[in-house]
């Protein structure tokens, strides 16, 4: 390109300095009909906001393959409400819940729901320890990010305050659905912020600067037409969907408009006034300016569009909807800055107004002489300050938590704290670990498999729990531990072993018993012969009796000429003995009437008839005279007179001893003949020889027992050897079963949990009312698909869990391995899957349309300088220039702050520093290639800095202000970027542009231009 105005553009100049009101009236009158007819942009981006995340990660697809699986509409836009209250939950917040779960589940903004908390054998998965606070996982209509998203997390919320929570407890719609819903509300706020602030900081520098109102007003009337124009056509693209557009389409694409639109009216009106200077009437320095600018404007924006387009080939939404619709918009804001700024000079200019001031080359002039002389130590020294700015990069970390990105707190920030105090994890934001199968996995088998799997995520150092369906609340199954049935049976073997330990005692009184029976039976056996003998005995005797019996049956017989029998007879026996009595007791009588008078005579005569005399006598003289007076009569009497005594005292006796002998006679004679009559009865009707067969019988029975006893005794011999060997045995079995339970309860203990836990569900577990309620929301309804929820213990944005996020899905399947779940597809899905997955979409993002960006630029540049080397050497400073930038943008808020960056800044800053960057510094070369021309480089260097300083630094603080703007907003991403791309444009124009530049121009010479004609050699 040569140097000098351009033909075409200085035309176009001489058109807009003639028709200047209808170049001027005809960008009004479009500002106007656009903004009266198409919706504002804000109110499109409300309506057609593209989805933030793109279809193609593969969480995303797991996310909704999972809702799929459980029967649920498709959503990534997942959430949770957080209810809090601080005096525990009452009677009224339970009420309150019910209500709002029913609201939810008839609401047309919610996909579907989680609820742990209704269900009491679920419950503490979702309640906090302290019980102050429960979560409901909510899952809202649209994809996150998105328009049908942003409204449903408004339509929750209102349901949310429809539901009528008591006033003591506070309900709070967050996680990263709701984090993003209310970020795009912040941004919608901050725009208008934004753009106030940005109009606002560049008219305090345009004044500033130019000092005259008329002059500052050009670049002002510009900006704020270019806004109003481009502004609805963005609009009207995203409102027909021939673009895609979000609300980072608005804040990227307004300050980038404002810059550069901005920029070009700075660099026409630079232009004008240089032209101007020079002694050029209004219309000619309109003309020039217009020819001496063009091109470079055309070459900036479409660096800056070509910077932008690239990111068409980026998929993540917030890049794809701000690239496309900015570049448009700067090719807009480009034809406006070619004929809007030099129709207002010409109108200004024909009235006198926006004349230069003093000029300013001389001061750049005097630089550029300083860094010519020691171009050596400049290029080194901002070589250096850039590598080490750059180095800070090598602890940059990307802030993925959208929900630190607020200034201020809302609904979403306070439940996050609240999340944070009650359960000291994020409870909210969990990973799900998703297992599909091509068979029903409700068996045993396979369920153990998926504890497997549960247990070694679990033991990930990153993840706080796991709930799945062998532990729905977080915990595992009590029965499904490898160690609960060893520790069933161990108790029951040991109350076992307790009751034997306890029955001892009596198993020895056992014991002694039967010793004892085994005596006793055997000094039974001995006594049996005795008892055989005295059987025969009695046998014999009643022999005896029976053959009495018959002797005396025949002699009644024989006695009665056989009129009775033995029977009759005894009765009549017995009567006849009856009549006796009374006559007995007549001579009993009879006795007792003469007993006294034998009383008497036995007294007076029973002394005189024995045959010596008594002492008693010898010594009573009557009685002895007496004595010797009987004594002569009888033996004068020859012995008769005591003989015939002696008979007449004994015949007075005789009847009464008669008598009595008689009594006793009857009585034992009565006796027998009843004890005959008992005989006889006894005898039932039976002859003798019945009896008699009876008693051979009965000598038989007595000989069979005699004989069974012996066996008894045997056999209680045999018996108490066993209750002997039985008691040892016991013991045995006792210190068996001890050793038994203390084995199986220490088995129990290593293997109910820990290393060594293992799994078995028994069937009947399958009816626990735990994995019933667990099973309707953590295994789908035809039972193919598992779905784990996991707990981070460390924050889930944070780096620990994306890199962690990675792992967790292999850590299953290695798990699963050698299982019936063997082929089972496992994959994980979540806040930090889906974060880790845009890292590495970002990742690609950045390497696609950096490297299209940055070939793009060189093309541009080369086209623009006619050179290969200068566009690489531009291109590599402003690269550096960026490296440097985010390293200290890394260093303030990273490792000052404590926040790092929002993961958006290093894309968005690269396109805009790449874009704006390369403008500035191609604007300064291709000024010195201009004046290099016939001069050399050292005076083209000079005289650049002289004619370029004051306008580049001016549109580069201009550009820098509204990029600063970005920090008035309440976003912290907004506020990121605004510092970064703002602090990269200064530290372009302070040491690239100023320093780096011109040093290394210098040093390459006019090398810098190959492969055309050198500067020095072309000819006007």
């Amino acid at each position: 390109m040569a140097h000098g105005p351009s033909r075409t553009f200085t035309r176009l100049g001489a058109f807009t300095h003639r028709r200047a009101w209808i170049v001027v009236g005809f960008w009004v009158l479009l500002a106007a009909v656009l903004n009266l007819s198409i919706p504002q942009l804000e109110t499109t981006v409300s309506k057609t906001s593209a989805d933030f995340l793109p279809r193609s990660l593969h969480s995303n697809q797991h996310l909704e393959q999972m809702a799929r699986d459980f029967g649920s509409p498709e959503s990534n836009a997942v959430s949770s409400i957080v209810m809090v209250d601080e005096n525990g939950f009452s009677e009224r917040d339970e009420q309150y819940y019910g209500r709002l779960v029913e609201r939810l589940l008839h609401s047309d903004d919610v996909a579907y729901l989680l609820d742990f908390a209704g269900h009491p054998i679920t419950r503490e998965a979702a309640a906090s320890p302290d019980g102050k606070a429960i979560t409901l996982f909510v899952a809202a209509e649209g994809s996150v990010g998105s328009t049908r998203a942003h409204h449903a997390a408004q339509g929750i919320r209102q349901v949310i305050d429809d539901a009528e929570p008591p006033s003591t407890l506070q309900v709070d719609y967050t996680g990263p659905t709701a984090a993003l819903a209310d970020l795009f509300s912040a941004i919608d706020v901050s725009l208008l912020i934004i753009t106030g602030v940005s109009i606002v900081l560049i008219t305090l520098i345009l004044f500033a600067v130019y000092r005259r109102f008329a002059t500052a007003a050009i670049p002002l009337i510009t900006l704020g037409v270019g806004l109003a124009v481009t502004r609805p056509i963005i609009s009207f693209l995203g409102g027909h969907d021939l673009l895609s557009v979000s609300n980072f389409t608005i804040a990227i694409m307004t300050a980038l408009v404002l810059g550069a639109v901005t920029d070009y009216a700075i660099f026409t009106l630079s232009a004008y006034h240089e032209g101007r200077r020079s002694g050029l009437p209004v219309g000619d320095a309109v003309a020039t300016a217009s020819g001496r600018t063009g091109p470079i404007l055309v070459a900036s924006a479409l660096t800056i569009a070509v910077a932008c387009t690239s990111m068409a080939f980026t998929k993540i939404g917030m890049f794809s909807t701000a690239g496309p619709p900015t570049a448009i918009a700067v090719i807009v804001g480009l034809l406006i800055a070619l004929t809007l700024p030099p129709a207002l000079l010409s109108l200004a200019g024909r009235r006198g107004l926006a004349e230069p001031g003093a000029a300013s080359e001389r001061r750049w002039q005097r630089r550029g002489t300083r860094i010519v002389r020691r171009a050596g130590v400049y290029a080194a020294a901002s070589l250096v300050f850039l590598v080490s700015c750059s180095a800070i990069l090598f602890t940059h970390q990307r802030n993925w938590d959208e929900s630190s990105m607020f200034v201020y707190a809302n609904d979403s920030t306070r439940g996050y704290d609240e999340v944070y105090k009650h359960f000291g994890n994020n409870a909210i934001a969990p990973e799900y670990l998703i297992v599909r199968s091509d068979h029903d996995l409700r068996n045993t088998s396979d369920l153990a498999a998926l504890e497997l799997a549960a247990d070694a995520v679990a033991r990930l150092d990153e993840v706080a729990s796991v709930r799945s369906i062998t532990r729905p609340d977080g915990k595992p199954l009590t029965e499904s531990a490898a160690g609960y049935v060893p520790g069933q049976v161990g108790s029951q073997l040991g109350d076992a072993a307790k009751q034997l330990g306890d029955a001892r005692p009596d198993l020895r009184r056992l014991a002694s018993g039967v010793q004892q029976l085994t005596d006793g039976a055997d000094s039974a056996n001995a006594r049996m012969p005795e008892l055989v003998d005295g059987t025969d005995q009695v046998i014999s005797m009643a022999t005896g009796v029976l053959d009495a019996l018959d002797s005396a049956e025949r002699f009644v017989a024989a006695a009665t000429d056989s009129r009775t029998d033995l029977a009759g007879a005894t009765t009549e026996l017995r009567a006849g003995l009856d009549g006796i009595g009374p006559v007995l007791a007549d001579l009993r009588r009879t006795a007792v009437a003469v007993q006294p008078a034998l009383d008497q005579f036995d007294d007076l005569f029973g002394p005189l008839l024995r045959s010596r005399s008594s002492a008693s006598c010898s010594t009573n003289p009557s009685c002895a005279a007496a004595r010797a007076a009987f004594d002569r009569l009888n033996a004068a009497t020859g012995g008769r007179a005591r003989s015939t005594l002696t008979a007449l005292r004994s015949a007075a006796g005789v009847p009464a001893e008669a008598s009595t002998r008689a009594g006793r006679s009857v009585f034992a004679l009565k006796d027998l003949l009843g004890r005959l009559q008992r005989l006889l009865g006894q005898l039932d009707g039976r002859t003798p020889d019945q009896v008699r067969s009876d008693l051979v019988r009965l000598r038989s029975g007595v000989g069979e027992l005699s004989s069974g006893m012996a066996q008894l005794a045997d056999g209680l011999h045999q018996v108490n050897e066993g209750t002997a060997r039985l008691t040892s045995l016991t013991d045995q079995l006792h210190a068996g079963l001890r050793t038994a339970t203390d084995y199986l309860t220490d088995m129990s203990a290593a293997t109910s949990d820990g290393p060594g836990r293992g799994f078995y569900l028994p069937p009947e577990a399958l009816t626990n009312p735990r994995f019933v309620e667990g099973a309707k929301l953590l295994i789908s309804p035809n039972g193919r698909t598992a779905r784990m929820v996991v707990t981070w213990s460390v924050n889930p944005y944070g780096p620990e869990a994306l890199e962690r996020s990675r792992d967790i899905a292999p850590t299953a399947a290695a798990a699963l391995a050698g299982t019936g779940l063997s082929n089972a597809e496992v994959t994980s899905t979540g806040l930090a899957s889906l974060s880790a997955d845009m890292d590495d979409q970002l990742t690609r993002d950045m390497l696609v349309f950096g490297l299209v960006a940055i070939l793009a630029v060189t093309i541009v540049l080369a086209v623009l300088l006619r050179s290969i080397v200068a566009p690489l050497i531009l291109v590599a400073t402003v690269v550096l220039s960026f490296a440097a930038v985010l390293g200290v943008s890394t260093l303030v808020w990273q490792h000052v702050i404590g926040i790092p960056l929002d993961w958006s800044v290093a894309p968005i800053s690269f396109m805009a520093l790449i874009a704006v960057g390369a403008d500035y510094s191609m604007l300064f070369a291709s000024r010195i290639r201009e004046e290099s021309a016939g001069r050399g480089m050292m005076q083209g260097m000079i005289r650049g800095f002289g004619s370029t300083g004051g306008v580049i630094t001016t549109a580069g603080v201009v550009f820098a202000l509204t990029m600063f703007a970005l920090m008035s907003g309440t976003t912290l991403n907004l506020v990121q970027i605004g510092f970064t791309v703002g602090l990269g444009l200064l530290l372009d124009i302070v040491i690239v542009r100023s320093v780096l530049v011109p040093a290394t121009m210098v040093i390459l010479g006019d090398r810098m231009w190959w492969p055309s004609v050198t500067p020095s050699r072309e000819r006007d």
